[in-house]
């Protein structure tokens, strides 16, 4: 399938009139993709929720939307955390009876293994876990809603995942590259597997494209250099993140991937239903 050049003039205003008084809740809102994503939604308008660890940078991308006339408020959330992923979900809760759109945009890459407070790899569980555990903790108020949708954000990176069900987080042999291709697969089976137990939830995965963002900030200095001459900006990866959460045509899709503005199948890892099934065990297990 050849992937759209852009939305049609007609494409936008549809968009924009079907999430205009939306709640729209988008995690990593503080930088790159999640940004711009943030940034289209309010100027569409939604009424965004800015997910972020950071709460004074957090502050300042909320303060920029309401300046621009948009609607928006802050989320303070650590997804390194399960006491922060919970305690933002009840305050999110008890602030809204419903959410329209969750996108799950936040995620690391880092060069040496690390250990959260929760004793999980720290990739595995700010990419996939706490996404996992956030989504479950506010199904409640996306079932709420009319037409709710859940927007993964992979990768491609996912058709070099591997996952190793005795070795699930690496604690033999971790690479930064491999740790990161695992949670993209993960994050797909996670969407296959949701989409499959709610089927009133549109949930959806994608590659927002190769971009330069600051999620490979741990890199060599000259690595990111690089990537930065060579990458498009986060405008660009912002875009097939938005049509997923607000293009009408859209409505009651469920369970696809999608590689920027055009749907793609996955890898053949990333399309079995029984791994999809096991892993959602094993993560309701790991995020009690």
């Amino acid at each position: 399938m050849q992937e759209p050049a852009a939305f049609s003039k007609d494409d936008e205003v549809e968009s924009r009139f079907a999430v205009t008084g939306k709640i729209v809740l988008v995690t990593g809102a503080t930088g790159g993709i999640g940004l711009e994503t943030a940034r289209s939604l309010a100027q569409m308008g939604a009424r965004v929720v800015v997910g972020a660890r950071d709460a004074a940078r957090g502050q300042a991308v909320v303060d920029e939307l309401l300046r621009g006339g948009g609607q928006a408020e802050l989320l303070e959330m650590d997804l390194a955390s399960f006491a922060s992923v919970r305690r933002a979900a009840e305050r999110f809760t008890a602030a809204h009876a419903r959410l329209d759109v969750l996108v799950n945009n936040a995620g690391v890459a880092v060069r040496e293994r690390r250990v959260t407070e929760d004793g999980h790899e720290l990739t595995w569980q700010t990419n996939f876990l706490s996404h996992f555990l956030l989504t479950r903790l506010l199904l409640p108020a996306l079932k709420a809603t009319a037409k709710p949708r859940v927007v993964n954000v992979s990768s491609e990176g996912h058709r070099q995942g591997r996952l190793d069900w005795e070795n699930l987080e690496l604690e033999r042999g971790f690479r930064s590259f491999q740790a990161y291709a695992n949670t993209k697969l993960a994050q797909i089976l996670f969407t296959r597997e949701l989409a499959r137990r709610e089927p009133s939830v549109a949930v959806n995965a994608l590659h927002p494209g190769a971009i330069a963002t600051g999620i490979w900030r741990a890199a060599p200095a000259f690595a990111r250099w690089v990537l930065g001459l060579l990458l498009p900006p986060p405008e660009k990866g912002a875009r097939p993140v938005v049509r997923l959460a607000s293009a009408p045509e859209l409505d009651g899709v469920t369970g696809r991937y999608f590689n920027k503005l055009a749907e793609a199948a996955p890898s053949a890892a990333a399309a079995n239903d029984a791994d999809a099934a096991r892993l959602w065990k094993i993560t309701e297990k790991d995020t009690s």
